[in-house]
């Protein structure tokens, strides 16, 4: 069995989702597919696909396997590349995951640069506040802000974000303009439900360290949706400053304590570690890089 072909045939079937539309994408024939197919699991001893009459499902070795099989063929592709043809255009699919707020705000006019000056990679972006698990899920690689954890990749730092308390003026004038963070246990304030403080501010400068647990008739798992019931008046909020430059800018919101910090953290390009990065990814993080590489 010519093991980096059946290898090709299991990536094709598995994206596919079909031995048939497998077989005509790689024009071969469909018992061919199902000989590579059966030759792989008897060799690996293990079933990587479930099939009957009607569809195919995935194993879960099967996925682990598929993951270990684009690595391997986009090594050999790009060191084919690189004795090949030097100049040639970097090219395949690329999968990636961003935060939904932060990917919006500053990732969408990036990735349509990067885009743009690499028209042969296709990307397909996840934008989901979820902490996904970059082997399970085939993302080549995720930006990831706050405390990542886990031990199973690498992080790149891009850039740092900070935190800012911040009503309307509309707000401010009704309820009227809270002057030490404790104040704050008398307004309404807009809680984040996905943050590991929510509902607990912190608050810091040179003579103090404390936390306010604040309270409100308003929260949700979206910064951005929170920000927007902010500029309407809605309440008090804390969030990252590139959600609320451009209203603190405009005059919408109002930072309220700026002589303390809140919570700081940093956004990371992450990847799941491995002896050969192929290029396409090294591209990307390169470039996030240099176009992130100063405060957000």
């Amino acid at each position: 069995m010519d093991k980096l072909q059946a290898m090709k045939v299991f990536c094709r079937v598995y994206e596919a989702e079909s031995f048939k539309l497998a077989s005509e994408s790689l024009d071969i024939s469909r018992p061919m597919v199902t000989r590579y197919i059966n030759s792989l699991e008897e060799e690996l001893g293990a079933k990587l696909l479930h099939r009957n009459t009607r569809n195919i499902s995935i194993t879960h070795a099967g996925r682990q396997y598929y993951q270990h099989c684009t690595n391997i063929l986009e090594a050999i592709e790009e060191a084919e590349g690189e004795l090949g043809d030097l100049t040639r255009q970097p090219k395949g699919h690329l999968r990636i995951s961003v935060p939904m707020d932060f990917g919006l705000t500053h990732m969408v006019p990036i990735l349509s640069e990067f885009s743009a000056r690499y028209p042969d990679i296709t990307l397909e972006i996840d934008f989901s506040d979820k902490r996904i698990d970059l082997t399970e899920s085939g993302i080549d690689l995720a930006v990831r802000g706050g405390e990542l954890g886990g031990d199973h990749f690498i992080a790149r730092p891009l850039c740092n974000m900070r935190g800012y308390v911040c009503a309307s003026p509309d707000y401010l004038a009704r309820r009227g303009t809270p002057k030490h963070p404790t104040d704050l246990l008398e307004h309404d304030c807009l809680i984040y439900t996905n943050a590991p403080y929510a509902g607990r501010w912190q608050f810091r400068n040179a003579q103090e360290d404390f936390e306010v647990h604040v309270s409100g008739s308003l929260m949700g798992n979206n910064g951005g949706a929170l920000t927007r019931f902010a500029v309407e008046g809605a309440g008090i909020i804390m969030q990252p400053d590139f959600l609320i430059e451009k209203y603190v800018e405009s005059g919408e919101l109002t930072v309220l304590f700026p002589e303390y910090e809140t919570f700081t953290g940093q956004f990371y390009a992450v990847y799941a570690e491995r002896k050969l990065l192929p290029k396409k990814v090294r591209l990307l993080i390169d470039f996030l890089i240099e176009k992130l590489g100063s405060p957000a």
